[in-house]
């Protein structure tokens, strides 16, 4: 049995070796991460700026806008009852107004959806990843003209496989045309890649057992150059790395938060990451505050944390974050009390933007969910 999606691709299992495409990471290492630790925040990005409105251009239609090459990003937003789709286009000013997934033949109930994710591959199509139940789908999204393909199960026995379970998050990450796809289940993290140069997906493996993480609660993802990078909050609130790197062949692991510390004495509540360059940006959640932790892979150091909401400004209570990177740019999204907002890290300028009000801009419906990718 073959599933078929993404614009006529055939999707075929293929055999996992540690949940690694090709080239696989070959077992367990027992190395870790060999950073060592400076304690200071980055020089850049600290100053804040006044925020720039969501929507700068008028005579503009942003539906079409948002699909032109240029620095644009995709959301996959969720409530109780709907998953929908949303698009800004940076270089314009603009961003669409939020409507229903255009894809069709979906085999799931969009109330009993539990996380999302999303990421764009190198052929500018964008993947969106829902659980639900025990099962996780996928549609895509064709940025050339807009084109949505019907929905396929990535735990299919023919693609990737079932899980062990009902995964609490999923999330993604792209390398070229590989998209990986991690789902937390029980506290473990479970790594797929589908492969849209060779047509076909791996199965799951255990990034926990492969790389020693400890039992997770939150998990998120970034890649730098052939290095896919797994970040974890532990069961004891600290943040654990696993890095899979596809040249060597290994995975290893480490605790930053063993020598940079922890944000604050409040646990953190949400996690997202995206890669600049050689450096790993994490974002951590806690008591109503944004704080960012930096791997430079390159440099072999972590420099953290900086408390971001001194430079952008408070939201209140932050229940959802997603960060994408753009370019030599940083671009936070959250959700406050179900509104939508959206800040920019400049690095070249030196420069974080304070909040844009998206669902003010774009009459957004309230939102429980969001996951956000550059496209």
């Amino acid at each position: 049995m073959r599933l078929r999606h993404a614009f006529g691709l055939t999707v075929v299992a293929a055999t996992a070796v540690l949940g690694l495409s090709v080239p696989a990471v070959a077992g367990p290492a027992a190395a870790v991460t060999t950073f060592h630790t400076e304690q200071r925040v980055q020089a850049q990005a600290r100053t804040a700026v006044a925020g720039a409105p969501a929507q700068l251009r008028t005579g503009v239609d942003p539906r079409t806008a948002v699909l032109q090459p240029g620095e644009r990003v995709q959301v996959l937003g969720t409530n109780e009852t709907s998953l929908l789709n949303s698009g800004a286009h940076y270089g314009y000013g603009v961003w669409a107004t939020f409507s229903s997934l255009a894809s069709t033949n979906k085999p799931f109930a969009e109330s009993a959806v539990t996380s999302t994710a999303i990421g764009t591959t190198t052929d500018s199509v964008v993947h969106n990843v829902a659980a639900a139940g025990n099962r996780v789908f996928i549609a895509d999204r064709r940025m050339s003209d807009g084109r949505w393909s019907s929905w396929g199960e990535i735990t299919s026995p023919a693609v990737a496989g079932p899980l062990p379970g009902a995964p609490q998050q999923v999330a993604t990450a792209v390398m070229g045309r590989k998209l990986h796809v991690l789902a937390l289940v029980d506290g473990d993290v479970y790594q797929a890649t589908g492969d849209w140069g060779a047509g076909s997906w791996s199965g799951w493996g255990n990034v926990s057992s492969a790389a020693d993480l400890p039992l997770s609660t939150r998990v998120t993802a970034a890649v730098t150059g052939n290095s896919l990078h797994v970040v974890s909050l532990g069961l004891d609130d600290g943040v654990y790395v696993a890095d899979g790197n596809y040249d060597r062949g290994t995975w290893s692991s480490g605790e930053p938060t063993s020598v940079i510390g922890l944000p604050s004495a409040i646990a953190i509540s949400e996690l997202s990451a995206a890669a600049i360059g050689s450096k790993l940006h994490v974002i951590a959640v806690t008591d109503e505050r944004l704080y960012q932790a930096t791997g430079d892979y390159a440099a072999g150091y972590w420099a953290g944390w900086h408390d971001l909401t001194t430079a952008t400004g408070p939201l209140g209570p932050i229940d959802d974050v997603s960060a994408v990177a753009i370019g030599n740019k940083l671009h936070l999204y959250a959700l406050s009390r179900r509104w939508m907002y959206n800040a920019t890290g400049d690095y070249d300028r030196g420069a974080w933007s304070g909040w844009g009000n998206v669902t003010t801009a774009v009459g957004a419906p309230g939102l429980t969910g969001l996951s956000v990718a550059a496209a």
